[in-house]
């Protein structure tokens, strides 16, 4: 696990591999719902936002009440995440009223 959280920075297309194959080996294992975690992370630091929610929702059925989940139902089933974050639109906004 230590090395899969390295790559999640490091390679995020290696990371989500290495997760989806341990996943499919060990879904009922401690570390699955980290995994599961990783997956979903994984899609979203690779902008694949669509696959990302799917894998979310999920994780929220297989997963529930774990805090793995529930960060991801904040982060990612929260807000959709191909929406620009709430600082760019207040930035923007802020952009907006001052060009006014």
């Amino acid at each position: 696990m230590a090395e899969l959280r390295e790559l999640r920075f490091t390679n995020p297309a290696e990371a989500l591999r290495r997760a989806e194959q341990a996943n499919a080996a060990y879904p009922d294992s401690a570390a699955a719902a980290e995994r599961a975690w990783l997956i979903v992370r994984s899609l979203e630091d690779l902008r694949r936002f669509h696959e990302a929610h799917a894998q979310a929702l999920a994780m929220r059925q297989r997963y529930p009440g774990t805090s793995w989940t529930a960060d991801v139902e904040r982060h990612v089933l929260v807000y959709p995440l191909d929406q620009p974050s709430r600082e760019e639109q207040q930035a923007a906004l802020r952009a907006g009223e001052t060009a006014n």
